[in-house]
């Protein structure tokens, strides 16, 4: 497998490139599910599940009371509900109250995260034929007085 598909520079993913189609305001309160194929940015409320394929930005004023599911989301803002995604990034004003299932996670110092974690695509770690060696614990010297 290539491993250049899976790099990315640090901090920067690839929701940051792609075109935002959708905006829910600070000061819209929505209530259902959304579902669709492109990126939405939500800076309001949302209560009801949010599935978008190709990503969701969740604002630093936003909170979802609902799962969201996509293939990257950035979270500023706060969810109350359980979170699936190839490539999560949870900001340091983010906040996330559920359960995550991720292949990759980033997260900022300052951010709150309460719930349980499974990333779901561990590869195998190269040189996976290493096997480990006893280590011989030494005393250290006793340095004489002069």
């Amino acid at each position: 497998m290539i491993k250049e598909e899976k790099k990315r520079e640090n901090g920067v993913s690839r929701l940051d490139s792609m075109p935002i189609n959708t905006i829910i305001g600070n000061d819209i309160v929505f209530k259902g599910d959304i579902y669709g194929e492109s990126v939405i940015r939500i800076d309001g409320r949302v209560e009801g599940n949010i599935s978008l394929k190709q990503g969701i930005i969740l604002g630093d004023k936003a909170f979802v009371e609902g799962n969201m599911e996509s293939d990257y989301i950035i979270l500023f803002g706060h969810i109350r509900g359980n979170v699936k995604s190839k490539e999560i990034v949870l900001k340091s004003t983010g906040t996330v109250q559920g359960d995550i299932v991720t292949d990759a996670l980033e997260i900022e110092m300052g951010s709150r995260y309460n719930g349980n974690l499974k990333i779901s695509r561990i590869e195998e770690v190269e040189g996976g034929d290493y096997e480990p060696k006893p280590v011989e614990i030494v005393p250290l010297k006793q340095y004489e007085d002069e």
